[in-house]
């Protein structure tokens, strides 16, 4: 059997997975979830693209768990 790996996310990524989904099953127009997620059209697509190629990890923020780029780096 296959183990399945825990993926984290916050409350406001659960949100806007369920919204999302809502939108690709047709449920719900993008312009509706747009403005039920708090995003433009625009971002609302590419969040559905994400969402159809990477599963549920494609509403999660990409620094999850890294630094962030504007940190100032002390050597």
């Amino acid at each position: 059997m296959a183990e399945e790996d825990i993926i984290r996310m916050s409350i406001r990524e659960v949100k806007r997975l369920k919204v999302i989904q809502e939108a690709i099953e047709r449920h719900i127009t993008l312009r509706v979830a747009a403005s039920m997620i708090g995003l433009s059209e625009r971002q609302t697509r590419r969040l559905v693209r994400g969402v159809r190629e990477e599963g549920e990890r494609g509403v999660i923020h990409r620094l999850r768990g890294r630094f962030s780029n504007r940190k100032a780096h002390v050597y």
